[in-house]
């Protein structure tokens, strides 16, 4: 049986990495220069819906090309408390990944 890392996102974070501080990058898996690649390299990454989820200018896509570039052996999407449910619309992955779209089911 494989057994691989669990990584929050905004723990993987480059801690010296010139890009802006914001939860697009620090959270939502949308830009693969903001994490550590060999932090997140064969992990699942859980990424958190933000505000880039909520004015649309974030997407699934640019979670699974993170995920390819940084070599993400899965991620896994989940709703921000802050920011309430979000609507999960069907879409195929690239990369092994699972959506928790409401925001009760990710504290558990």
């Amino acid at each position: 049986m494989q057994k691989y890392k669990l990584v929050l996102a905004k723990d993987a974070v480059l801690a010296n990495g010139d890009f802006p501080r914001t939860a697009q990058y620090i959270e939502e898996c949308q830009h693969p220069e903001a994490l550590d690649p060999v932090i997140v390299r064969q992990s699942v990454v859980i990424c958190t819906s933000s505000t880039g989820f909520n004015n649309g200018s974030s997407t699934l896509t640019d979670i699974t090309n993170t995920g390819r570039a940084l070599g993400f052996i899965g991620f896994m999407f989940v709703a921000n408390p802050r920011y309430g449910d979000y609507i999960a619309e069907p879409y195929p992955f690239s990369i092994p990944g699972i959506l928790i779209p409401k925001a009760n089911d990710t504290q558990v």
